[in-house]
């Protein structure tokens, strides 16, 4: 009998359209609108090695080319300043140097690779400068061993393991999968209200039935959970096959979270609808609006809202489902290792089945003097 339960909740799911449009669709839709968006923001922004020409009309300052090669930033040519201009004027360099009386840069046009060369240049003659004056003031020191004791960098920050890729635009998308996962409280709370018999007709019947209710209400929510996990791997193999977003190579951890995400915010909706005396619309209404709440502080809309929740009240992203989903699925993408995922699937797991035993608590209480 639970079988023939969830078996017809299933089909009765697929064939609703409207369940179909917010369950399935809309996700859909709204991963296709953030690609169109984000498409080429992310290679704009990559940095590329800035290409700078030395003229060989002049000599250069002692170490400056040496510095340039170590500091990873340029890809340097040599020319003649005609050539050097002729190679600005036809945008194949950025710029480049002549060392007349002075160091002289010269540029086509102001951008970010301009700012990146005229910020190198001027630390290393403020450098250069200080090591002359203080050279010069007591020369003495040359033979104390001054110059191989330098140390211009000194590191204060650990060093974490992380993947290659850092796109951060992926944030949306992976609040986008946390959206589609808690989307299933809509059907929790729908799946708790025909267990009910005083909401529905169908609910009536079905506690007039010989299957205990409990029964019953698993067999819903399973199909619910089932519905919705095959949404959300629907719109996984979307995103990263159709759209090629990369999410890494860690799909089954994905896959993992993208389940039990599932099943906390189908309890979500579960127990929202058990301790609320609302109509059903009512219901539905406040349980998708709380679920795009919890979207939005995980980023959704606006990235730096999820960074402002974690600075300013770092509690709500430990109790809200969808920015453990989105914690956890962006740690999985970000660290080689696996602490800070597992902390975040445990405690969305946490949370499903505390929401879970309230609702089968609630819902035992529950008895109706006629229906």
């Amino acid at each position: 009998m639970s079988f023939h339960i969830f078996k017809y909740s299933l089909k009765s799911l697929i064939k609703d359209k409207m369940a179909l449009f917010w369950m399935l669709f809309f996700p859909l839709i709204l991963a296709t609108f953030f690609n169109l968006a984000f498409e080429n923001l992310m290679s704009n922004e990559n940095f590329h090695q800035v290409k700078i020409a030395i003229t060989t009309d002049y000599e250069m300052p002692e170490g400056l080319e040496e510095a340039m090669k170590e500091s990873n930033l340029f890809i340097i040519s040599y020319t003649t300043e005609d050539e050097a201009k002729e190679l600005l004027y036809e945008k194949e360099i950025t710029g480049y140097l002549k060392n007349t009386d002075e160091l002289e840069l010269i540029i086509f046009s102001s951008g970010i690779y301009q700012s990146i060369t005229k910020v190198f240049l001027d630390n290393y003659a403020q450098i250069s400068a200080t090591i002359y004056n203080i050279i010069e003031g007591n020369p003495q020191i040359i033979y104390m061993g001054f110059l191989e004791n330098l140390q211009f960098e000194e590191g204060f920050t650990e060093e974490i393991p992380v993947n290659n890729s850092m796109n951060m635009l992926v944030i949306y998308y992976f609040a986008l999968l946390a959206m589609t996962c808690l989307f299933s409280s809509i059907a929790g709370c729908y799946a708790v209200g025909i267990t009910q018999a005083n909401q529905t007709s169908l609910a009536a019947r079905i506690n007039v039935a010989p299957t205990p209710k409990l029964k019953a209400f698993l067999s819903l929510i399973s199909a619910t959970i089932s519905f919705q996990f095959m949404s959300a791997l629907i719109a996984l193999t979307y995103i990263t096959q159709v759209l090629k977003v990369d999410f890494g190579d860690r799909i089954l951890h994905i896959i993992i979270i993208c389940l039990v995400g599932c099943f906390t915010g189908t309890m979500f909706g579960a127990l929202f609808g058990s301790v609320t005396k609302f109509k059903a619309e009512v219901k539905d209404m406040l349980v998708s609006n709380i679920t795009m709440v919890m979207c939005f502080l995980s980023g959704l809309m606006v990235l730096q809202i999820k960074y402002i929740v974690q600075e300013k009240a770092p509690i709500i992203a430990y109790i809200n489902p969808a920015s453990l989903i989105t914690d956890g699925l962006y740690a999985l993408y970000y660290y080689d290792t696996f602490e800070r995922y597992y902390l975040n699937l445990s405690l969305l797991g946490l949370l499903g089945i505390i929401f879970c035993t309230i609702t089968i608590l609630i819902l035992r209480r529950q008895k109706y003097a006629s229906i």
